[in-house]
This record gives C-alpha cells, sequence and structure tokens, in this order.
C-alpha cells in the first residue's frame, strides 16, 4: 500500500509538472494524452526504480522538452536548421521510450504519423522564413501548411516507423532513384511557373514525407512518398 501511495503521488506530480510545460506550448491534443497518459507513466516507472539522480530521468524530460519545443514556431532558417538537427535524436527517444512502455502498435503508429504531419510543416514554413522577419513566421494546426489532401493523408498514415516494402503504384521506386535518394540530392521538378532546381532537406522517420527547398532554403515543397513517385514516373519530376 505505501508504495502504490507513492507511485500515486509521483504520478500526481509529474503529470501537473507535464501540464505546466503543455499550458504555454498550444501543443495538439493527441501529443498532450501521449505524455500526460504514456510518458508520465515511463517517468514514474524510472522515478520509482531508479530516482530522480538517473541519467535516464534526466533524458526523459529532456525528451519532453524537446518535443514540445520542436512543435513550435521558429523563428528563422538557423533554428530551422537546429530543429532539423534535433529531429533524429528525439525521434530515436521517443521510438525508445515506446518499446520500454511496450505501447500498443496502432498507437504508436498514429503518434508518429502525426509528428511526421507536425514537423513537416513546421520545418516547410521555418525554410521559407526571410532574414529579418520579426516574429514567429512558422504555425502549426489549421493554417495553410497543414493543408493535404485525402490521398496524400492516407499515404502518410498508412507508412509505419518500421517500413514495409511494398509494390510501388507506379513501379518499383529503385528503379526511379527514389531509394538512393540521401538529404542534399537534387530534384528538377516541373511547376506551373516553370522548373525548379530543388534540394532533399527532409525525410520523415516513416519514409512517408519528403521535403524539398531550393539552394538557399526557401521555396519549400513537401511530397508524401506516393505523390513524389507519381511525378517522378510521369515525369514531372527528375533526381539529378
Amino acid at each position: 500500500m505505501l508504495f502504490e501511495s507513492r507511485e500515486r503521488q509521483a504520478y500526481q506530480h509529474i503529470r501537473a509538472e507535464i501540464e505546466g510545460r503543455l499550458v504555454s506550448t498550444g501543443a495538439p491534443v493527441e501529443i498532450s494524452d501521449f505524455l500526460l497518459n504514456h510518458w508520465a507513466y515511463l517517468l514514474v516507472g524510472i522515478y520509482i526504480g531508479l530516482g530522480d539522480q538517473h541519467p535516464d530521468w534526466e533524458a526523459g524530460w529532456q525528451t519532453v522538452n524537446a518535443l514540445l519545443w520542436s512543435l513550435a514556431p521558429k523563428r528563422d532558417r538557423a533554428e530551422t536548421e537546429q530543429f532539423l538537427r534535433l529531429l533524429p535524436t528525439l525521434l530515436g527517444r521517443l521510438q525508445d521510450g515506446c518499446d520500454a512502455m511496450k505501447l500498443d502498435p496502432a498507437e504508436r503508429d498514429a503518434l508518429f504519423s502525426q509528428l511526421a504531419l507536425l514537423h513537416a510543416a513546421v520545418a516547410r514554413a521555418g525554410l521559407q522564413a526571410q532574414p529579418g522577419e520579426a516574429g514567429p513566421v512558422t504555425h502549426f494546426g489549421q493554417d495553410a501548411d497543414m493543408v493535404m489532401g485525402d490521398e496524400e493523408l492516407a499515404g502518410l498514415s498508412q507508412r509505419t516507423p518500421a517500413i514495409t516494402k511494398t509494390k510501388d503504384s507506379f513501379g518499383p521506386s529503385d528503379e526511379l532513384g527514389l531509394d538512393r535518394l540521401k538529404v542534399g540530392g537534387g530534384m528538377l521538378l516541373k511547376t506551373a511557373a516553370g522548373e525548379k532546381r530543388l534540394y532533399l532537406q527532409w525525410v520523415s522517420p516513416m519514409g512517408g514525407m519528403y521535403l524539398f527547398a531550393n539552394a538557399d532554403g526557401f521555396d519549400a515543397v513537401s511530397l508524401t512518398r506516393a505523390r513524389l513517385i507519381e511525378r517522378l514516373a510521369k515525369g514531372d519530376a527528375h533526381l539529378v
């Protein structure tokens, strides 16, 4: 009974601390629910088993802070580049935490699909930031950067962190060169305004979203894997 009481008190304290950090962030409800109803219990387990001086305890709270920061508006390109450098570590820690909690695969996949969409929106807007602009220049929620068609949303939500090879609708992606595409790789994209040369800036951890921008980091374009394969197969895009 004493242990249960201690565990309950720890959870209440940790939940209150997370709620306090959520107040000023405007984080989507899915992220808030994950932190309050899953990550908080992970922190309780660390506290009860290892104490509040253990590196895992510190890493757990660092992950909370990093996740909330990753969803916040980025003020300029330098901050956006810092955000892009952070993502691999952040997503790796979240994956490790989900494994430790034995989170239901469907819940985990829904979480990472949502994060891929949100992070792509933050990165896309941040790379379009013009030097000297005052105040936040990116947003997430009901804004233009979050508008995606039903087909794109379906294609993104069907991807999972553990990528399963499937037959692409427009032919094997390796024949199109997509499987060899790395960050920094170039693409010529046909648009109504003419042909643009863009460079890959970021790939979502699930491989379902690709973010391109020009050499200066502006004119950002985000494409789902399915849409990119379609454009490559039709000749509307060429990898260079």
